[in-house]
């Protein structure tokens, strides 16, 4: 927050009309600043509904039935292969999600935590800035972990100097299990008109 304000005083001796406009607009909306953390998400693309569109390309220009028939096919394929691609898992959080907390593993070795209270850390990086990190309500004052549910490198170095499993400070909604109950049921089949 504190940053955001900084970089909003800059736009406005820079540009005021740029700041005017802005500045209607709920920060919500646009700045990781004011995003809410109860989402876990941190970006502001949308490459869910381009994605969906690109898959169904084939379906859009058939007749209403028939494109709908297209998509609860296409839909039935992607659920059934999701599930079997997720029971081939070697770890228990996703690939992508992996690779991330094995980026944030190595960034940790920059960090130094400061135990001040129960699971209650000051984190500096080497580099210069302090962090809050408190591992029982998984925030850090980054506020990437809060918004993405990812241990950031700052949370990282803190659970480590616990001797913690890190993976139990990873949103759920990066587990196994939430994978395999969001994608667990199946889209019935249909006969063909003739049956």
């Amino acid at each position: 927050m504190p940053w955001w304000k900084a970089e909003m005083e800059k736009m406005k001796n820079e540009d005021e009309e740029a700041w005017k406009w802005l500045k209607k607009r709920p920060a919500k909306n646009w700045s990781r600043s004011h995003f809410e953390s109860y989402f876990k998400c941190d970006l502001l693309l949308n490459n869910l509904c381009e994605s969906f569109n690109a898959a169904i390309l084939y379906a859009r220009d058939k007749t209403i039935l028939s494109c709908l028939e297209r998509i609860r096919v296409y839909v039935m394929f992607r659920m059934a292969s999701t599930r079997s691609t997720c029971q081939n898992w070697r770890y228990s959080v996703g690939h992508r999600i992996f690779k991330i907390i094995e980026k944030n593993k190595l960034c940790s070795s920059q960090c130094i935590p400061k135990l001040a209270g129960e699971k209650l850390y000051q984190v500096s990086h080497i580099y210069g800035g302090e962090f809050v990190v408190d591992l029982r309500v998984k925030t850090c004052s980054c506020r990437r972990w809060n918004l993405c549910g990812i241990p950031c490198p700052h949370a990282i170095s803190a659970i480590f100097q616990r001797c913690e499993n890190l993976i139990v400070y990873v949103d759920d909604c990066y587990k196994l299990e939430t994978y395999m109950k969001a994608y667990e049921p199946v889209i019935l089949l249909i006969p063909s008109m003739d049956q």
